[in-house]
């Protein structure tokens, strides 16, 4: 069985993809790929999103690993994934660590900067741009920054589709 991982959260809200289009990747995957199931990533503090993100899959080959996993085994929980959807986070180098192919959401920060930095071939990096000068960063106003949702769902699901090996 294929084993996806979604990362909902980040150390900023600026880095976030909003959690409807993560919802939206999840729902189009699993309809994809009967043997796909998805794992819900982060921290315990990130539970409250990552519970509205799966009800909003509302699928049971969805399930969430947040809070429940703790951090010494969550190496063991990413090399079982057949790729990560990550934003720029902690998450992204602890995968790219046990050689879990990411695909890699930057929108704030330069991929190059804090991104994948090793086995490139096995990532895939989606990188938008800032479109607030000055960027605000750790103290972005808003909910969901425009900035990620410049990425859109169709092509983080195509390097989902291209990773996990699924017709496009």
């Amino acid at each position: 069985q294929r084993v996806l991982g979604l990362q909902a959260g980040a150390s900023t809200v600026s880095r976030r993809w909003p959690a409807g289009r993560l919802a939206e990747l999840a729902r189009r995957l699993l309809a994809a790929d009967p043997q796909l199931a998805i794992v819900l990533t982060g921290s315990a503090a990130e539970l409250p999103l990552i519970e509205r993100i799966a009800a909003d899959i509302a699928n049971p080959r969805a399930v969430i690993s947040a809070g429940a996993v703790p951090l010494a085994h969550l190496p063991a929980l990413m090399a079982r994934m057949s790729a990560l959807v990550t934003p720029d986070t902690g998450a992204l180098h602890l995968a790219v660590a046990v050689g879990t192919p990411v695909i890699a959401l930057f929108a704030v920060s330069d991929w190059r900067r804090s991104g994948p930095a090793v086995a490139l071939e096995k990532h895939t990096v989606i990188q938008k741009w800032r479109t607030c000068e000055p960027c605000l960063s750790k103290r972005c106003p808003y909910p969901e920054p425009p900035c990620m949702d410049l990425i859109s769902v169709d092509e983080v699901e195509a390097a989902c589709r291209q990773r996990l090996d699924l017709p496009t």
